[in-house]
């Protein structure tokens, strides 16, 4: 009884060691996730993981590793790689997250993961190794020039003047009631008989604001052109907070944007921004006169430019005696 007991073993030992444990990574399915594809530099990202067995039998022995793209930090550590071994019983999976960051513009790619699966009596291993395609482009971080703030700020609030000073009959934004000071012409006949009393109509202001965002790459040393594109992100974004259309033309290695704005046409300049090499096509005059050629009615200008040659300045100077409006000119100076 006892020789039928080891011989037994023997035989469930010997089907583990070279049937069972030989075809267990086969049968693992590894799924993997980041909740961005667009950070801000220092941003926390999170990368989740999980490993599931799709089989009938129990998955003794298994280690998991990652690396991410060179440059994450995960953190609680001063590395872009982690790793751990698990078993897995069948049809069970197990999960597992990674926050990191990443330290400056560009884009990232490179991860990898690794899945290594051990045969029962621990004499072998089998790796399987994948790239991760999946890219993260880190935008320019904020503009923190307390000059450029002001400049550009002053030059919104300007905006906001001349974008509500005068009011736009055909869009009609409620009723109140009225007061005796308001003109005849404003009193909705059709609204007062159905209320029974008087009402006068509320109409929103004229939100035909008409922006174009200038990046100027021909000249500068690379952090003037680095802190150029912290100043887009930054016009940018103040003009998201309005909710004002901008325009968005560069001479650089960026796409050209018409006007829009929202989470879909700001996140996929601020990917265009991530993604520069900071070429330049065309020069700076070209552009202008590119602006020109497309001018309309009304149109404002904000310039972002590393520090303005003088050939720079005679080209805005053409700019603005095409332009119904002064442009805002932002330089990126680097102290």
């Amino acid at each position: 009884m006892i020789t039928i007991i080891i011989v037994g073993l023997v035989a469930a030992v010997l089907v583990m060691e070279f049937v069972v444990s030989p075809r267990s990574s086969d049968h693992l399915l590894y799924k993997y996730s980041f909740d961005t594809q667009l950070a801000e530099p220092g941003e926390k990202i999170v990368y989740t993981e999980k490993l599931m067995n799709n089989w009938f039998l129990p998955v003794i022995y298994a280690a998991l590793a990652v690396s991410l793209p060179e440059g994450a930090v995960i953190a609680g550590t001063n590395s872009n790689s982690g790793a751990y071994r698990l078993s897995l019983l069948p049809h069970r999976s197990k999960r597992r997250t990674l926050i990191f960051t990443l330290p400056k513009r560009g884009v990232y790619t490179g991860a990898r993961y690794f899945v290594e699966t051990g045969d029962f009596l621990g004499f072998r291993s089998r790796v399987v190794s994948c790239k991760i395609p999946d890219k993260i482009t880190v935008m320019p971080k904020k503009c923190e020039d307390e000059q450029v703030i002001q400049t550009l700020g002053g030059y919104m609030g300007d905006i906001s003047v001349r974008r509500y000073i005068i009011e736009d009959p055909v869009l009609t934004m409620g009723f109140r009631d009225y007061t005796g000071h308001e003109p005849m012409k404003k009193i909705s006949w059709t609204q007062s008989a159905r209320t029974g009393r008087l009402v006068v109509k509320n109409n929103d202001f004229t939100v035909d604001v008409n922006i174009a965002v200038i990046l100027n790459m021909e000249s500068g040393t690379s952090e003037e052109k680095e802190k150029s594109l912290e100043i887009v992100r930054t016009v940018c974004e103040k003009l998201e907070e309005k909710r004002i259309p901008y325009q968005f033309i560069s001479n650089g290695d960026l796409e050209d944007r018409k006007a829009g704005f929202g989470r879909k046409h700001f996140g996929a300049l601020m990917t265009d921004l991530g993604k520069s090499e900071l070429f330049s096509y065309i020069s700076f005059d070209a552009l202008i006169d590119q602006c020109i050629r497309e001018r309309k009615r009304d149109r404002e200008y904000i310039i972002v430019s590393p520090p303005l040659t003088a050939e720079n300045r005679v080209s805005i100077g053409r700019l603005k005696k095409c332009s119904d409006h002064e442009p805002c000119v932002l330089e990126a100076e680097v102290v």
